[in-house]
Parts: C-alpha cells; structure tokens; sequence
C-alpha cells in the first residue's frame, strides 16, 4: 500500500481532507485502478495497514460502478463503506447526519442509517440548486440544516465539503462537535474552527486514538478532548 507520514501536496484524505498523515495515522491511497480515494488510517477504520496493495472497500467489493452510489447523497466518488441496507455511503455522511450510526466503532462499519428520518431525504440541497443541479437537489441522499438557528437552508454533506462548509466548534468544556453552515452563515461563527472537514478530526486521531464515532447508542456526532 502507498502511505504518508508527511504532508503529500498531492491530495489528501477523502474523509477531512487534510494532506498530512502521521506515523500512527497514515495517509493511506488505494492501489484500485483509476481509484483516486486517500483516507487516514483512524478516518476511515484502518486497523493496520498492509505491506502489499490496500483497497478501499469499495474496489475491494469488485460491484459494478453503476451501482456504487452513495445512499446519502448524490456523489459517487469518495471514501465509501457498506451500509446496514446492502448500499453504500460515505464516511463523511455518515459522520454529519445525526441519527447515522456505526455498527463498529473501530473498523466503522457498517453504516446504520435506518434511522435516518424520512424529512431529510426530502429536504432540498441549496448548494445543487445554485450550481443549476436541480436534478440532484431533491430526493438524492440526505440533507443536513444550516446549524445557524433559524436558518432552513439545508444541503448534502458531502456539497458541503465541496465547498469548506463542515466545521468544528467547541460545545463544551474539553467538547468540539461538528456542523454544517450555509455560505451566509459560516463565516459568522467566532468560535468555530475550519477545517478541510469533517475539522480537525485527524489531529484527534494522529494520537492513535479512534473518534468518538457512533454506535447504536450513542450520537453520530463524534466528540473531541483534544483540542
């Protein structure tokens, strides 16, 4: 497998983006022809690394392209997992949208999104809309809500990364959750901390740590004590 312990300048992980990878959290690249998916080790529940070729899961299922579709949004590239309906979605989703859980908190999957609510699926991506997509804007995946109160913009997750909207932001004493904002209210947050999405999660997991990710009973919003 093709890893890094540096910062590459080449692309980064498909999950937080960031370029730098770490001795025990490396930024590992997929050996699948013509796949372009790089994730950190803890970003997307690589227990150890291997000295040959390293597939993601979604080359290593050999499915056919067609069907490889993200259940929570209208994307098909990325760092995807199996769901807990025979489906596909990205880690990414899976950490923004509330009700998804993980089945394994260490290898993070599958991904149970059972209990996601009928309404996301039927809210409307602003960010598709504006981009003159309006065929992917509604009933394509799930959507998220501006975390500004009162605000009812709503978008994918994954639009969202696109467009450095998911951020960290502390909640609490040694807390950091993490949130969508829409374009308007984004850049009003003081106490927010940008990150290439989903925030600083890597530099919780550099320590060799795994996320605070769901289970079926606990939040999908992972929490991080180390900043």
């Amino acid at each position: 497998a093709v890893v890094s312990t540096q910062s590459t300048g080449v692309g980064g992980c498909c999950v937080c983006l960031d370029e730098t990878g770490w001795p025990d959290n490396k930024l590992v690249y997929c050996d699948g022809a013509g796949c372009n998916v790089a994730v950190h080790q803890a970003c997307y529940g690589i227990i150890s690394v291997p000295e040959g070729s390293w597939f993601c899961k979604r080359c290593e299922s050999q499915e056919r392209q067609v069907r490889l579709k993200c259940e929570l949004c209208p994307s098909k590239e990325g760092a995807l997992k199996k769901t807990d309906n025979s489906g596909w979605a990205h880690i990414v989703c899976a950490l923004y949208i509330p009700e998804v859980k993980f089945g394994n908190n260490t290898t993070m999957e599958p991904i149970r999104i059972s209990e996601v609510p009928c309404e996301r699926f039927q809210k409307s991506c602003y960010i598709c809309e504006d981009r003159g997509d309006s065929m992917n804007a509604k009933n394509k995946g799930a959507c998220i809500s501006c975390h500004y109160p009162s605000c009812r913009r709503s978008f994918h997750v994954t639009c969202a990364q696109g467009s450095r909207l998911l951020c960290e932001q502390e909640t609490g004493p040694e807390r950091n959750d993490y949130f969508g904002y829409c374009e308007s209210h984004i850049s009003q947050q003081s106490n927010r901390t940008f990150t290439q999405s989903p925030a600083d999660l890597t530099t919780e997991r550099s320590s060799g740590a795994l996320p605070a990710v769901p289970t079926s009973s606990s939040s999908s919003t992972p929490s991080n004590g180390s900043h």
